[in-house]
C-alpha cells in the first residue's frame, strides 16, 4: 500500500493530514496519547528520552508534563502551575549512569530557577522539586563574581549532569553547578561576553552547539562565542548575502527584511537565519570565513606558540606528547592503541568524501570544541524505548546524500521563500544538517505545515499538518520530524513509501516492531523480501519468519470487505499459480533451513518451531483454498501439487507420536488403542500439574501426553502441556525455587536465561522480579 492510502486508512492515527507538496511523505503514530491529555498542551512541545516525557508550556504559562513510557502510554501526566517563561529537560546523552526519573530546569517569571524531579513509574507522573534557585540568590551569584549587573533578563542555554550555562543580560554568561543536597549552589564560571556596544540590546536568538554560542542580532550580524572562556571566536555579516548572491547569481537578489531566528547543524558547517518575511537564508559557514577571512578571529599562530608540556607532567610522558602535538603543524598519532587507529581510519574517510579535501573546517582553531559524537548518543537504540533505532537511521540515511555533491563550493548563500500568504504566518527553523533544514510554519486559519528543504537541490517537500496537531522538538543530530496529532505522538518520515519503510525495517529490525508499527496506524501486511526471511532465518528470530509468512497469506486470503468467492472470480487461477510459484524461493529456504538445524542437537529446537510455523501455512493455504473452491482448474491443481510436495517433504522431519514407547508395558486398553504408560499407577495419584511437572523433569513428556490422552485430557496436546509448564515455572519462581524452574524451562527446550529475561519483564509481581535480579539471572 502506498503511503498515502496507508495513512488515509488510519486518519484516527494520523489525525488530518495533508498531502505533500512534492516527493513522498509518510506520517506514522508512535504513541497513542489521550485526547483529554492533548487538550492541555500548549502550541508547542519539548520530548524528553530515556524515560519519554513530553513538556510543553500553555499560553496561561503553566507546565504540562506527559509520560510516554509502556506503563502509562500518555495516561500519567501533571501541571506545574508556575507561571513559567521557559523550561529544558536535563541532557542526560553523556551520562554513565541513565537515570529513571527525568529533570527539568524551569524559569520562572520572577527569574526562579526550578529543578523538578518526574517518577514515571508504574503509569504515574509526580513531580518533586529538587532545588529552586531565588531571583536574590542569583544576583548574589552575579555581583560575587565582581560583575555589576542587575538581573533583567535570563535564558537557560543547557542543563546538564546538575549543572546549567545561562545567559544573563544578552551579555554575561553564568555557569553554575546545582548541589544534590542541602549544599549552596557554586558558580563554575562567570564571564561577559565582548559583545559590541550598540549589539547588547538588539540580540534576538541565541543556540548553542558544542561549546560555541551563536548570538543573532537584529542589526544584521552573527557573534561566535566559545562559552569556556568566553573566546570571540568569529562574526557574520548577514547582509553580505546579497553582494555574495549578486556575484554568483549575476542578478538582484529578493529582498529580505530583518531576521528572527537562528538554527546551527550540530557539525557546525550549516547556519539557517528565519525573517520576519517568510523566508530563510542558509549560509555555509565553511565557505563564508573562506571568502572573508578577516571574520574569522581565533585562528592561531602556531609558529608563535611556545612548545613546552603542562606543568609536573614529564616531557618523555605521552600526555606531554599530545600536549606538544596539539600545537605544531603535523599530525602524528601518539596513541598507538587498536581504538585509536580506528578512529583515525573513520576521520580519513570521511575527510576523503568531502570535495574541497585541503580545506580545514572553520572551527579548526577552537579549543574547547566538543566532539559531535557526544551528541549522538540521543538517538541511540536504547534512548528510544517507543522508537526504533531502524525508523530513526532510516530516515537519517534517506536524507543523507554524499557529502561531495553538496558542498558546492561556489555559493556559501541559498534563500528559502515561502509562498506568499494573506494571513501571518510564523515560521520557525527546527533542526538544520549539512543538506538540509527542517521548518514548521503557522498559519492562523490553516494551521501548521512541515517543510523540508534540500539545500542541494533548493527543492522542498510541504506537509499540513491542520489545525489540531501540536509540532514537539527533540534534541540530537539526526533530523527527526515529531508531531502531536489528535490521537498520539506520530513521526513525519521524508522521502519514503509506507512499503519501502517497513521493508528496511524489518530487514533491519524486528517483525515485532513491524506488527506494531502496522496495527497501530492501521496498515494492511505489505509484501515482505525474501533477504529478510533469510535474516530471520540466520539471526533465529521467529517473529520475523512468521511476520513473513502472514505477509503472504494476502496473496491468497481473500480481503476482509470481500466474500471469498468474490475474490477466487477476480483473482484469476492464472494469478494463483503464479503467486505459488513466486513463492517457491521462500519455502526453498525454508525447508533448507529445517533440514539442516533438524541434524544439529542445539538448533533441534528451533527446527521443530520453523517446521510448525511453515506447515501451518501451507496446510491453511490448501484449506482455504478447497473450502471455498470446489472445481480445481489445471492452474490451480499446478498452485495446489506445489504446496503439496512441500508438505510431503517435511513431513520426514515432524515428530512421531510415541504409539510404541522404551517404558510402555504392552497392552492396549479396551477403548483406546494406545499403550499404557509405566508409571501410569502412580500419575493416577497425583493432580494434573504435579504429573506434568513430573514428566517435564524427568523427561518423559511423550509418555505424559499418551497418559492424558486415554484419560481424554486436553494436555494431550504439546502446546497446552506446555503451556501449564510455564504456569509451574510461574509458581516456581513465586516460591523462589529458580533451580526447579530452570530445569523445566530446559526441559521444555527453552533458552533459560532469554525465558527468564521476558518473565522479569513482563511480570506485575515485584517479588519474582526482584529476586530474578537479585540473583542475576537477568544481568
Amino acid at each position: 500500500m502506498a503511503a498515502e492510502e496507508g495513512v488515509a486508512s488510519a486518519a484516527s492515527a494520523g489525525g488530518s493530514w495533508g498531502t505533500a507538496a512534492m516527493g513522498r511523505v509518510l506520517p506514522m503514530l508512535l504513541v497513542p496519547v489521550p485526547a483529554e491529555a492533548m487538550g492541555q498542551l500548549g502550541s508547542r512541545a519539548q520530548l524528553r528520552t530515556q524515560p519519554e516525557a513530553l513538556g510543553s508550556l500553555t499560553a496561561a504559562g503553566s507546565l504540562q508534563v506527559l509520560s510516554l513510557t509502556p506503563g502509562s502510554r500518555g495516561g500519567g501526566r501533571c501541571c506545574l502551575e508556575g507561571p513559567f517563561w521557559h523550561f529544558l529537560w536535563e541532557d542526560s546523552r553523556n551520562s554513565s549512569t541513565p537515570t529513571e526519573k527525568p529533570k527539568l530546569l524551569a524559569l520562572g517569571e520572577n527569574y526562579e530557577l526550578l529543578i523538578y524531579e518526574f517518577n514515571l513509574k508504574d503509569g504515574r507522573c509526580d513531580a518533586t522539586i529538587l532545588y529552586s534557585c531565588s531571583r536574590e540568590a542569583l544576583q548574589k551569584l552575579i555581583d560575587d563574581q565582581d560583575i555589576s549587573i542587575s538581573l533583567l533578563s535570563l535564558r537557560i542555554l543547557s542543563f546538564h549532569n546538575n549543572t546549567s550555562l545561562l545567559f544573563i543580560n544578552k551579555c554575561v554568561i553564568l555557569h553554575i553547578i546545582f548541589p544534590e543536597r542541602d549544599a549552596a549552589i557554586r558558580v563554575l564560571n562567570c564571564f561577559t561576553l565582548p559583545l559590541p556596544a550598540q549589539a547588547v540590546d538588539m540580540i534576538i536568538d541565541t543556540q548553542l552547539c558544542r561549546g560555541i554560542l551563536f548570538v543573532l542580532s537584529s542589526l544584521g550580524w552573527i557573534y561566535i562565542f566559545d562559552v569556556v572562556d568566553g573566546t570571540y571566536v568569529a562574526h557574520v555579516d548577514l547582509a553580505l548575502h546579497k553582494e555574495d548572491m549578486c556575484n554568483e547569481q549575476q542578478q538582484e537578489p529578493a529582498k529580505i527584511s530583518s531576521f528572527t531566528s537562528l538554527k546551527v547543524s550540530q557539525d557546525l558547517d550549516v547556519a539557517v537565519i528565519v525573517s520576519s518575511s517568510n523566508s530563510a537564508v542558509a549560509l555555509n559557514l565553511n565557505l563564508y570565513f573562506r571568502q572573508h577571512p578577516g571574520h574569522l578571529l581565533c585562528e592561531r599562530i602556531l609558529e608563535d606558540l611556545p612548545i613546552q608540556g603542562p606543568k609536573g607532567v614529564d616531557e618523555d610522558d605521552p600526555v606531554n606528547s599530545a600536549y606538544n602535538m596539539k600545537l605544531a603543524k603535523f599530525s602524528f598519532q601518539i596513541d598507538r592503541s587498536w581504538k585509536a587507529q580506528l578512529s583515525s581510519l573513520n576521520e580519513t574517510i570521511k575527510n576523503s568524501k568531502l570535495e574541497v579535501s585541503c580545506c580545514a573546517p572553520w572551527f579548526q582553531d577552537i579549543l574547547h570544541l566538543e566532539s559531535p559524537e557526544s551528541g549522538n548518543h540521543s538517538t541511540s537504540v536504547q534512548s528510544w524505548a517507543f522508537i526504533p533505532q531502524d525508523i530513526m537511521h532510516g530516515q537519517y540515511n534517506v536524507l543523507q546524500k554524499d557529502h561531495a555533491k553538496t558542498s558546492d563550493p561556489g555559493r556559501s548563500w541559498k534563500i528559502m521563500h515561502i509562498s506568499e500568504q494573506e494571513e501571518p504566518i510564523e515560521l520557525k527553523c527546527v533542526s538544520v544538517t549539512g543538506f538540509t533544514a527542517l521548518f514548521t510554519w503557522e498559519v492562523e486559519r490553516m494551521g501548521y505545515t512541515i517543510t523540508l528543504w534540500d539545500l542541494e537541490t533548493q527543492g522542498m517537500q510541504c506537509f499540513s499538518l491542520g489545525t489540531k496537531c501540536i509540532p514537539v522538538d527533540s534534541s540530537g543530530d539526526q533530523q527527526l520530524c515529531f508531531v502531536l496529532t489528535e490521537n498520539g505522538l506520530s513521526l513525519i518520515l521524508f522521502g519514503l513509501t509506507q512499503e519501502e519503510f517497513l521493508n528496511r525495517l524489518m530487514i533491519h529490525g524486528s517483525a515485532s516492531t513491524v506488527d506494531t508499527l502496522c496495527h497501530l496506524n492501521g496498515w494492511g501486511r505489505c509484501s515482505i523480501p525474501i533477504h529478510a526471511l533469510e535474516a530471520g532465518i540466520e539471526n533465529r528470530q521467529l517473529d520475523t519468519v512468521n511476520f513473513f509468512l502472514k505477509s503472504k497469506e494476502n496473496l491468497f486470503n481473500p480481503s476482509s470487505k470481500s466474500s471469498v468467492s468474490d475474490q477466487f472470480d477476480h483473482l484469476s487461477s492464472h494469478l494463483y499459480l503464479r503467486n505459488v510459484e513466486e513463492l517457491i524461493p521462500a519455502l526453498d529456504l525454508l525447508c533448507s533451513a529445517i533440514r539442516e538445524s533438524y541434524s544439529e542437537p542445539q538448533s533441534k529446537h528451533f527446527s521443530e518451531q520453523l517446521l510448525n510455523l511453515t506447515l501451518s501455512f501451507l496446510n491453511n493455504q490448501i484449506k482455504e483454498l478447497f473450502i471455498h473452491t470446489e472445481e480445481l482448474d489445471e492452474h490451480l491443481q499446478k498452485g495446489v501439487n506445489i504446496l503439496t510436495s512441500y508438505i510431503n517433504e517435511l513431513r520426514t522431519f515432524m515428530i512421531k507420536f510415541p504409539w510404541k514407547l522404551t517404558d510402555a508395558i504392552d497392552e492396549y486398553d479396551v477403548h483406546e488403542n494406545v499403550p499404557k504408560v509405566k508409571e501410569s499407577n502412580i500419575w493416577k495419584k497425583l493432580s494434573f500439574e504435579e504429573v506434568i511437572a513430573s514428566a517435564i523433569l524427568n523427561n518423559k513428556i511423550p509418555e505424559a501426553q499418551t497418559f492424558f490422552r486415554i484419560d481424554s485430557h486436553s494436555a494431550q496436546k504439546l502446546e497446552e502441556l506446555i503451556g501449564i509448564g510455564l504456569n509451574l515455572v510461574f509458581d516456581n519462581l513465586k516460591k523462589n525455587n529458580i533451580k526447579e524452574a530452570s530445569e523445566l524451562l530446559k526441559n521444555m527446550g527453552f533458552d533459560v536465561k532469554g525465558q527468564l529475561l521476558k518473565i522479569c519483564f513482563y511480570t506485575t509481581n515485584k517479588n519474582i522480579r526482584d529476586f530474578l535480579v537479585g540473583k542475576g539471572e537477568t544481568t
